[in-house]
C-alpha cells in the first residue's frame, strides 16, 4: 500500500492499494475491518470507542461507502485491531485449505453430515451431495456484497449517512434477489408473530430496499416513536384510513391498526429468508 506525504489538515486521504500497486475496492476493506472487528467480540460501536472515531464513520466504512477513507482514522481503527497500520487492513486473507477449520468457522465436529460421512465440510465445486449440486457460491453473483442485518426494534435510520444504527452482523442476499434488494438494502429480524397474517414470523429475516416505492397494502419497514421520543423498526403494512396514514398488525386473527402518526417508512419489505421446517 503505498501512502502519499499527508498535508497538514486531518481530511488527507488515503490511497488504498496492494503492494503490486492494485487498487483495492472499498468493500473489501470494509469486510475486511468487520471480520477482524467480529473476532475481537466487539460491536460497532465498540471498536468506534476504541479507536477514537465516531460509529457512522466505522459503520460506513463497513458498507465499503467511504472511497477515501481519512489515513489518520483509518491508523487508529488498524491500532485499535491490534494492527501497526492501516496497511496491515489491505492485507490478503488466505482461504484455508479444503477440510481445514478457518477461525471463526463452525468446527467439523458439530457442523451438519454429509452423505460421505465428512461433517461441516462444504464438497468442492462440481460435486454433488443428493439433490444439492456445487455451493451457495457458485448460485451467487459476483457483484453481491453483505448487506447489514438488524436487530427488531434497532434505534435510528439504516439510510442515515452520520450516525446509522449499529448492525448485527453482515450477511449476503438470497442468491439471485441482490438486484430486486438492492445495493442499500438491509435486512432485519423479526419479532414476534404480529404479521403472521402476511407469512412474516417471529425470527424470520425480512429484506428492505429503501430506494424502491412503495403504496397502500404493502408491508415495509418503519420508524416509530415511543413516548420519550426514540424511533424503533417495525415491520407492518401500510394503510391509508379515515383518520390518515396508518400502520397495521395482520396477525391470523385479522388486521388491526397500530399506529395512525409519529412514524416514518424506511422502505418496503421486498423478501422474506425463513428457517422454518416444512410442515
Amino acid at each position: 500500500m503505498h501512502l502519499s506525504d499527508p498535508p497538514s489538515s486531518e481530511a488527507a486521504t488515503l490511497d488504498v492499494r496492494a503492494e503490486d500497486g492494485r487498487r483495492l475496492d472499498p468493500p473489501a476493506l470494509g469486510r475486511r475491518i468487520a471480520s477482524l472487528r467480529r473476532a475481537s467480540g466487539w460491536s460497532q460501536r465498540r471498536l468506534a470507542e476504541v479507536a477514537g472515531v465516531s460509529h457512522g464513520y466505522i459503520a460506513l466504512l463497513e458498507l465499503g461507502r467511504l472511497p477515501s477513507p481519512g489515513k489518520f482514522r483509518l491508523d487508529a481503527v488498524a491500532r485499535a485491531l491490534n494492527l501497526r497500520t492501516a496497511d496491515a487492513l489491505t492485507a490478503p486473507v488466505l482461504a484455508p485449505p479444503f477440510g481445514e477449520p478457518h477461525s471463526g468457522w463452525p468446527s467439523p465436529s458439530t457442523g451438519p453430515a454429509t452423505s460421505s460421512g465428512a461433517s461441516g465440510v462444504t464438497p468442492p465445486a462440481g460435486s454433488s451431495i443428493g439433490n444439492v449440486v456445487g455451493g451457495l457460491e457458485q448460485l451467487r453473483s459476483a457483484e453481491a456484497r453483505p448487506l447489514p442485518v438488524f436487530r427488531w426494534g434497532a434505534c435510528g435510520d439504516p439510510r442515515d449517512q452520520v450516525s446509522p444504527p449499529d448492525p448485527d452482523r453482515l450477511e449476503y442476499p438470497p442468491p439471485g434477489r441482490e438486484t430486486l434488494i438492492g445495493p442499500n438494502g438491509f435486512g432485519v429480524v423479526v419479532k414476534g408473530d404480529s404479521m403472521a397474517g402476511r407469512g412474516i414470523f417471529d425470527g424470520d429475516l425480512v429484506w428492505v430496499n429503501p430506494d424502491r416505492s412503495y403504496g397502500v397494502g404493502k408491508v415495509v419497514l418503519a420508524l416509530v416513536s415511543d413516548v420519550g421520543g426514540d424511533a424503533g423498526m417495525v415491520v407492518k403494512t401500510y394503510a391509508r384510513t379515515e383518520v390518515g396514514d396508518c400502520l397495521l398488525s395482520e396477525t391470523t386473527e385479522g388486521r388491526s391498526p397500530v399506529v395512525c402518526r409519529e412514524f416514518k417508512v424506511i422502505g418496503p419489505v421486498v423478501g422474506i429468508t425463513s428457517w422454518r421446517l416444512p410442515s
